[in-house]
């Protein structure tokens, strides 16, 4: 037996209450002997084996009625006899994922699992708990009523969302209800992709009951990619698509919604999408929103996929030999393709590539280490006239491996400085050293010391090696800890290298700003300098610190500082979620199903919606034992008043 309130168990001392009551009543005092008395005394002497089973009686009534009012005030639970099922923690997995918006007969089949859900919450008693866990992790919690009214708000995500997380997040909560049983029901749409895992979710004792639909007969067209090249266009660009179709499908191609190119593309697998390139030119300026959509199917979601481009003059360079080889041709190159343009270092505008110790460079300014190490004091006295908040150490020989910090805990493996920098082998660098407002000579005589652990440097840090910063970014400046040499480190051996060239110049010391593509509910980090993400309906969502949960839904979010676009966040759903294929309806589907997620003592799957709940309740262990007491308790107290009045 359990309890839910066993404080009130104190109660049943009150007991003893009609005890001492009974005992005082027969204390005896002086006795008198009156003849009326001798009279009365026989006659008691008569009734006396009557009234001794008449006080026991009252007196065994009165204790029953309070030991049983006690026992309901601490609301018991036990497998006894009971009025409704046992209190109960119940916490309700919802699959909301981008698939489960799918139309079949003329139904979106999210709205049978909600209407699942909804007879759930319709058993439920003011002694249980509830909670309801989208599969993008989202908890809400409430009454009975308050839960309904939230289902009612609830949509499909632009994405997969993460169901191993969501189910994690239930057992916990679940857990937490104690000593009410705890019981985890899922519902979903059993797609196989959104129960694949790297790791099992252990639910431990947690019951966990799986109510699958299957959607697997659906004909559905897809857009997996859309991908512009280069993500500056000047003004023109290229767009690559894929497109995954049952069938021939038209596609239609938008930039800031107006249509600029049309295309039909043959039937394909998602193993084998139709794969396009299409060559685009804008004549606007500025960030732009672009989409590549497909006539409307059972899956409105995933029928337009979104990117964006910045349209603007390629950056303008001035190009100085002290850079070295490697990189004077890197920008060679990108000023043929006419992605970079050349200019005069006496234009502000004008971005300066140089080896740190040359004279005369101002902001802005992409800067290497000297080749010649007796050059680093002339290279520091130049980081101190520019301002630049970093000095080179002394010279560290010997191979290390470069590495890109992860950000609040993210780890980047896509951008163009994540491809360039992470695993290149350094064979001798400058340890850079933080020194704000420092001499070069006390910087020279750190010995390489690492920078502070500070919150600026760590900002700062786009590249470490040995430990050290080697690679570093601020307002109007990046900074290399080693030369652009191949004896030095093979950096400018590396494909990514032009591309993180060309990012630089165009990003970090430019106004290109930052373009990041992401899913929906992930997490993104680096973007301090970000006031507002700008929706798609042109309304501004308030951001703060360096950390943004990416919206539910897809679409492009422009990224503001104040009143100006400094970037875009494109979300996008995983390709893997157009892939309707599910499992068959039975129970033995589901139960291979959800074995694929959830390991425990009791995960097992229904293959309708009656059995689903029943077997939700039926978990529920024992009977609430509250109205039994209590009627226990008024009928002790009837028997009581009829035999007191007799």
């Amino acid at each position: 037996m359990a309890f839910l309130a066993p404080a009130f168990l104190a109660l049943a001392v009150l007991a003893g209450v009609p005890l001492l009551v009974h005992l005082l009543r027969r204390k005896i005092g002086r006795t008198v002997d009156f003849p009326a008395v001798r009279y009365l005394a026989r006659m008691e002497q008569e009734h006396s084996r009557e009234l001794k089973l008449r006080n026991r009686m009252l007196l065994l009534l009165r204790i029953l009625a309070v030991i049983a009012l006690a026992l309901a005030a601490a609301r018991p639970i036990a497998r006894l006899f009971g009025v409704g099922h046992a209190p109960i923690a119940l916490a309700v997995v919802l699959d909301n994922s981008m698939s489960t918006g799918v139309a079949r007969d003329g139904r979106v089949l999210f709205d049978s699992l909600r209407g699942d859900v909804r007879g759930l919450l319709a058993q439920l008693s003011g002694e249980d708990r509830a909670w309801i866990v989208t599969a993008d992790g989202r908890v809400i919690g409430g009454t009975a009523t308050t839960l309904e009214q939230s289902l009612a708000a609830i949509t499909p995500l632009g994405g997969r969302g993460d169901l191993a997380v969501a189910t994690q997040r239930a057992v916990g909560l679940a857990r937490s209800g104690a000593p009410r049983t705890p019981v985890v029901a899922m519902v979903s749409d059993g797609q196989r992709s959104a129960f694949r895992t790297d790791s099992l979710v252990d639910a431990g004792d947690v019951p966990v009951v799986l109510l699958q639909h299957g959607a697997s007969d659906v004909r559905n067209r897809a857009i997996v990619m859309a991908e512009p090249s280069p993500v500056r266009w000047t003004p023109g660009g290229d767009v690559s698509l894929a497109v995954v179709s049952p069938d021939s499908a038209a596609w239609r191609l938008a930039l800031d919604g107006r249509t600029v190119a049309r295309g039909v593309v043959p039937a394909a697998t998602a193993q084998a999408p139709s794969r396009i390139t299409q060559r685009l030119a804008s004549s606007s300026n500025g960030w732009i929103r672009g989409s590549v959509e497909l006539d409307a199917d059972a899956l409105r979601a995933d029928d337009t996929r979104w990117f964006a481009v910045r349209v603007a003059p390629p950056p303008t360079v001035a190009i100085r030999t002290q850079g070295g080889p490697f990189l004077s041709a890197a920008l060679g190159t990108l000023v043929d393709e006419g992605r970079l343009t050349r200019g005069s270092e006496s234009d502000p505008r004008v971005v300066t590539v140089s080896s740190a110790e040359a004279d005369g460079t101002r902001k802005p300014v992409l800067l290497t280490a000297p080749a010649d190490p007796l050059q680093v004091g002339s290279a520091n006295r130049q980081l101190t006239r520019l301002g630049i908040p970093w000095r080179f150490g002394a010279i560290a020989r010997g191979v290390v491996v470069a590495r890109v910090p992860s950000r609040g805990g993210v780890a980047d493996s896509t951008s163009p400085t994540a491809l360039a920098f992470e695993g290149t082998t350094v064979r001798w660098r400058f340890p850079l050293v933080y020194s704000p407002g420092a001499s070069s000579e006390t910087a020279g005589a750190s010995a390489g010391a690492a920078a502070p652990n500070t919150a600026s440097t760590a900002l700062d840090t786009i590249a470490t090696a040995g430990g050290a910063p080697w690679v570093v970014a601020g307002d109007g400046y990046v900074l290399l800890g080693s030369p652009l040499d191949a004896d030095a480190t093979d950096l400018p051996l590396k494909a990514a290298f032009v591309p993180w060239v060309l990012e630089a110049l165009a990003r970090r010391l430019g106004d290109d700003g930052r373009l990041i593509t992401a899913v929906p509910g992930a997490v993104v980090t680096g973007l301090r300098d970000v006031t507002a993400l700008e929706r798609p309906d042109g309304t501004l969502l308030p951001t703060s610190g360096d950390r943004v949960t990416v919206p539910s839904q897809a679409g492009v979010y422009f990224l503001r500082r104040q009143a100006a676009r400094v970037g875009a966040l494109v979300v996008n759903a995983e390709p893997a979620e157009s892939e309707l294929a599910g499992t068959g309806t039975s129970s033995a589907d589901g139960n291979t199903l959800i074995a694929s997620l959830v390991k425990g003592a009791d995960v097992r799957a229904e293959a309708t919606s009656a059995s689903w709940q029943r077997t939700v309740f039926a978990l529920a262990e024992g009977q609430a034992l509250l109205l039994p007491l209590v009627a226990l308790a008024l009928l002790a107290l009837i028997a009581e008043a009829w035999i007191s009045g007799r």
